[in-house]
């Protein structure tokens, strides 16, 4: 009877640990944690697609 305290004790830390699992699967901003490091990239991007269709609009207006 005296070592029953030691259950709630265990779930207690179970339910610990799942919280911080699931605050870092969805709290990351996508599934798994992912790095940020996917944003500055998707920005890079961004710019590097606006730069060529500003040559392309270029190049069409020289003709």
């Amino acid at each position: 009877m005296y070592g029953w305290w030691i259950m709630p004790f265990f779930g207690i830390i179970f339910l610990v640990l799942v919280l911080f699992i699931v605050s870092r699967f969805f709290g990351a901003g996508g599934y798994c944690g992912r790095p940020h490091a996917d944003r500055d990239s998707i920005e890079d991007l961004k710019k590097e697609i606006k730069a060529l269709s500003d040559e392309i609009r270029e190049l069409k207006n020289k003709k």
